[in-house]
């Protein structure tokens, strides 16, 4: 698969972490969406990834430093969020001009020379692992099952085939 473009389709929520998973992606667009919360770190896995654009949504939170791993990256932007913080100074993110990529960002601000954003500690990384914290998810997938269940039985025994089978048993 060359790319993901799931751009103006309404979406909304934290950008699941698991899109950060293919690693032969070459383009991610999931620009002009709603969603918010920061941007996963996941997506600094991306190894072949050439192009991000992450705008016109309402994220928040710092860059992850993770973004400085993608060596491919051409084109990038995260215009138009709520991202707050420095601007990672190092790897493809460097060469990204602040009027394009990062404009609108107000809490953005880029790093000079005696005021430095320290990056955290590669060894204590997060665990990415799956976080079973949504009991909406969990309420949905429940009544869903219910549903489902009572559906068949209803099925069983009002249908003219339902019967049928049910009396041949």
């Amino acid at each position: 698969m060359a790319g993901i473009d799931l751009s103006a389709n309404m979406l909304d929520g934290e950008i699941p972490w698991e899109l950060g998973n293919p690693r032969h992606i070459k383009s991610l667009n999931l620009s002009s969406n709603f969603f918010v919360g920061p941007i996963p770190t996941t997506l600094g896995g991306m190894g072949e990834i050439e192009s991000l654009d992450l705008s016109h949504n309402e994220l928040s939170g710092p860059i992850p430093w993770q973004l400085t791993q993608l060596s491919s990256l051409g084109v990038f932007s995260v215009a138009y969020n709520n991202l707050s913080g420095c601007i990672p100074n190092s790897g493809q993110l460097s060469s990204f001009g602040r009027v394009d990529s990062y404009l609108a960002n107000t809490n953005l601000h880029q790093i000079t020379q005696g005021n430095m954003c320290a990056a955290p500690d590669p060894v204590a990384q997060e665990d990415v692992g799956e976080t079973p914290s949504d009991p909406v998810l969990y309420a949905v997938t429940a009544a869903s099952f219910i549903l489902a269940f009572w559906a068949i039985v209803a099925f069983s025994f009002y249908h003219p085939y339902g019967r049928s089978v049910m009396l041949k048993l």
